[in-house]
């Protein structure tokens, strides 16, 4: 039944000697007991580089090496330098040295940090109110000037009452004075309210939820390892295709889609299998959460094998493709608690490593799109297993645009091709809106809304060219707004109740009508400039858009 598979085991197992392969096993036994030690225990390097006494506190940390004194023997030895500081009451006593300073400044962070996570033990969410309202009363004072001006006729009885008060001997100043005080009052004390009123709270410096970038290294345990998997699988399809193997299993009844899975499907599974071992360890489903980031990783690799000119090539792409797939599965993760965090599985695989429960929902919103772009390579990779195609001098790019223009042989294709190239506009925006974050506001959204308008006409154009019909343009800019907005509804219908149908769905509609109607009419005449006509109105559509919110 699949007997490619057993014929890749024997291609493998013949490319390694029995030494070579046991030095490999033992290499990453060795590899993944450190890491583990290292995620356990900590790295070492720096343990004991402190000495530290106390009179009542047990310190448990690897900087320091701790004693138990009395006190007036621990200030002798912190005198002495024997000691870098020393705890009493509720101070850290340290000296001048650097030494002792920086000693105290890490004592500090260790009581810190033990105080917010006893905190965060015994009361858990509580112990962070970070969404708590306080309310307290507030004293509402009409504003007034101080001293309060004086009106010129109040000034007239002032000289009236002084002139009066002379003649009749009585207390000029005291006359005076009285009636200042009354000007300034406005002769009654001024009206004070009180209400009640809610403000945000703001949490206190001291405490901080236990971070997430902690675990980090954890998540390089899931993903690491399967690179050399990878690599294995990539070198052997490309070997394939080099020395024209490829050709011979063309010829056989095998389809393109039965070749490349049984290519890919040994390596796949060890890739899972290695994934399965830090899981056990650390006690989650890694296998659920690395699954779709696993799939991306080979499916673009097979593409990459298939459709490089050369070795070079080859490296080159894997490397940049690897270094994008990681940045889009980590950096996201660090924003934990924003929404842009939710695109990355790997950000729910560090919530499950800190106990919190991950829904199959949230789950399935960062899993999905990756799984898609997977589908889609795969098709086209397979698609890519022709002849003409595995030995011409094109370059990988335009290989890949003349796969995704064959893809959309009938108006049906090319709707399901619409909705799955949406998914590879998403991945390739989410650089574009870290690059924006680099660059002054204005410029930023410039260069993002010309950036999606580029990455989202290029594609769609690719599917309209080969038909250049109005019906094509029509069925293309379906497909795309279908899986566009069906996306944006999950993501909005779980946070928000009230959706404003003409901001979400007529005018985007339009838009990419407009945009692909332009392309397929303008490009009978020039390919190019109808890209850019398409470009022009999608950019003027986002950027006013932007402007106008």
């Amino acid at each position: 039944m699949l007997p490619l598979i057993k014929a890749e085991f024997r291609k493998s197992g013949k490319k390694y000697t029995r030494g070579f392969k046991l030095l490999l096993a033992v290499i990453s036994v060795l590899a993944l007991g450190i890491s583990y030690l290292s995620f356990s225990y900590g790295f070492n390097s720096d343990a004991g580089i402190f000495t530290s006494g106390s009179d009542r506190y047990v310190i448990e940390n690897r900087l320091f090496q701790h004693v138990i004194v009395e006190k007036e023997e621990g200030l002798n030895l912190l005198r002495e330098g024997k000691i870098d500081v020393f705890l009493t009451g509720l101070s850290i006593v340290v000296t001048d040295t650097l030494k002792s300073s920086a000693a105290g400044e890490e004592m500090k962070n260790y009581i810190k940090g033990e105080f917010e996570r006893w905190m965060y033990e015994k009361y858990g969410m509580y112990a962070f109110p970070v969404m708590i309202r306080a309310e307290y009363l507030k004293r509402e004072i009409a504003p007034s000037f101080t001293p309060q001006p004086v009106s010129e006729k109040r000034i007239r009885q002032i000289s009236e009452q002084v002139r009066e008060g002379e003649k009749e001997g009585e207390n000029v100043q005291e006359k005076v004075e009285e009636s200042i005080i009354k000007s300034v009052q406005g002769g009654e004390e001024s009206p004070v309210t009180l209400k009640r009123v809610k403000t945000e709270y703001s949490t206190p410096d001291s405490f901080s939820p236990p971070s997430l970038i902690s675990k980090m290294v954890v998540a390089f345990l899931f993903i690491i390892p399967s690179f050399f998997v990878m690599q294995v699988f990539s070198s052997s399809l490309a070997e394939d295709v080099r020395t024209r193997r490829m050709e011979v299993l063309l010829s056989t009844p095998l389809t393109q889609e039965g070749i490349l899975f049984q290519k890919m499907l040994p390596y796949l599974l060890l890739a899972f299998l290695i994934t399965a071992i830090p899981s056990l360890i650390f006690g989650v489903n890694g296998v659920l959460y690395m699954a779709s980031p696993l799939l991306l990783l080979f499916t673009a690799q097979a593409f990459i094998a298939v459709n490089s000119r050369s070795y070079r090539e080859l490296t080159f792409l894997i490397l940049v493709t690897n270094l994008l797939v990681m940045v889009y599965l980590v950096l996201p993760s660090v924003f934990s608690g924003l929404p842009l965090s939710d695109v990355s599985p790997v950000t729910f695989l560090l919530r499950s490593l800190s106990g919190e429960e991950v829904s199959i929902t949230d789950l399935a919103f960062s899993s999905i799109p990756l799984a898609t772009i997977s589908a889609t390579l795969f098709y086209m990779t397979a698609r890519s297993l022709k002849i003409e195609n595995l030995y011409s001098p094109t370059s990988p790019l335009e290989r890949f645009v003349r796969t995704l223009t064959e893809s959309a042989s009938t108006d049906l294709r090319a709707f399901v091709m619409a909705m799955a190239s949406v998914f590879i506009a998403l991945f390739l925006e989410f650089f574009l809106l870290f690059f924006g974050l680099s660059v002054p506001l204005v410029t930023s959204y410039a260069v993002i809304m010309l950036g999606v308008a580029v990455i989202e006409e290029f594609l769609k154009s690719s599917l309209i060219y080969p038909a250049k019909s109005v019906r094509r343009a029509i069925t293309v800019a379906l497909g795309f707004f279908v899986a566009e907005k069906g996306l944006l509804l999950l993501s909005v219908f779980k946070d928000y109740s009230i959706v404003l149908p003409g901001e979400l769905f007529i005018f985007p509609l339009l838009l990419h009508v407009t945009s692909s109607l332009t392309f397929a009419i303008v490009s009978r005449r020039d390919w190019r400039l109808g890209y850019l006509a398409a470009v022009a109105i999608h950019f003027a559509y986002n950027y006013g858009t932007v402007v106008m919110l």
